[in-house]
């Protein structure tokens, strides 16, 4: 089966860590792309690439005529939001509320680009906003009451909880291949933190926010082992 360069990217990692996978056949109905121990209780995986829009694609190449490219807009986290909602119904249809799974995503350009931790969290959560208070009349100006997580959320205690957390892989300049994992507070199923510590994968989760402040990602430590 012909692979994506996410795919492929995927199940080289895979395949240097040490960590055992299957692909998933195709069927009639889509499904996703891989089970990762699948002697165990499996951890569900679909694979999503973010390819270059044509206004990127442009700035990469006058960045390779003059060494800039050009001035790009985007809302933050909208091409990750894009691939939750498209993967969701699927992952649900094979997890079946009984097993983890892990949505991978991969920015095909850029070494993080649009899976940097930022855009990975606002599109979980939800866009920052700043709160303002504004008094009665004649009774002071207004004034920030602190940030909090607004619109644009797709993770939810009642949305995608069959997510179990979101994948940002990429490939560094010298080839390495990463892949950092970010935990749904919602999901249904945990993926228990063990599971991929143990091939040295990057953990994340949302920490206690700061007063006035969203909540950021710390990293996940464990504990050594007697």
């Amino acid at each position: 089966m012909r692979c994506t360069f996410s795919e492929y990217l995927f199940e080289r990692l895979c395949s240097e860590r040490g960590i055992p996978w299957n692909r998933i056949p195709v069927a009639e109905t889509p499904t996703p792309d891989y089970e990762l121990f699948p002697s165990n209780a499996p951890l569900v995986v679909e694979v999503k690439e973010i390819e270059p829009n044509p206004e990127e694609r442009e700035s990469d190449r006058v960045m390779a005529e003059r060494g800039w490219g050009n001035v790009l807009s985007h809302t933050p986290g909208g091409r990750v939001r894009a691939k939750i909602a498209a993967c969701s119904a699927q992952i649900k249809a094979r997890a079946q509320g009984r097993h983890p799974s892990l949505l991978v995503v991969c920015d095909e350009a850029r070494p993080l680009g649009h899976v940097e931790p930022y855009n990975i969290r606002v599109a979980m959560y939800g866009l920052e906003q700043v709160n303002i208070a504004v008094p009665p009349p004649g009774h002071g100006s207004p004034y920030g009451t602190g940030m909090s997580y607004g619109p644009k959320r797709k993770m939810t205690p009642e949305a995608n909880t069959s997510i179990s957390a979101i994948g940002a892989l990429f490939m560094t300049s010298h080839s390495d291949i990463h892949l950092y994992v970010y935990h749904n507070k919602f999901a249904k199923v945990s993926l228990r933190h063990e599971l991929l510590a143990q091939y040295g994968i990057p953990q994340f989760e949302l920490g206690e926010p700061a007063p006035g402040r969203t909540a950021e990602w710390q990293e996940i430590v464990l504990a050594p082992q007697p």
